[in-house]
């Protein structure tokens, strides 16, 4: 409980930096790193599986399902519309400054 109201009385500045801007940047790189744990959490299980199958793991088997993965989640990202505000008409220019 002690460390929830710690958590509560540190500065806003520390956690969404001073402007918008370092908030953004703040924000982006957490997403970047946590697609990356999630990435060598996914290799880290593939490696489990190798391990415990003691030379019995079919590596193109494994292959197809990870090709077949990759090309169902491929279209699942293609159906994914998102709109692009337009930046300038919303007196938010430095967003594009990146």
């Amino acid at each position: 409980m002690e460390g929830s109201k710690k958590m509560m009385k540190r500065p806003i500045k520390e956690v969404y930096g001073s402007d918008a801007s370092e908030g953004f940047n703040k924000g982006k790189a957490e997403t970047v790193e946590r697609s990356k744990a999630n990435s060598i959490a996914s290799q880290i299980e593939l490696l489990e599986e190798i391990i415990k199958a003691k030379g019995k793991f079919d590596f193109t088997a494994e292959l197809e399902k990870l090709k077949e993965e990759l090309m169902e989640a491929d279209g699942m990202l293609a159906v994914v519309k998102v709109k692009v505000p337009d930046w300038c008409k919303l007196e938010e220019k430095w967003l594009l400054d990146e």
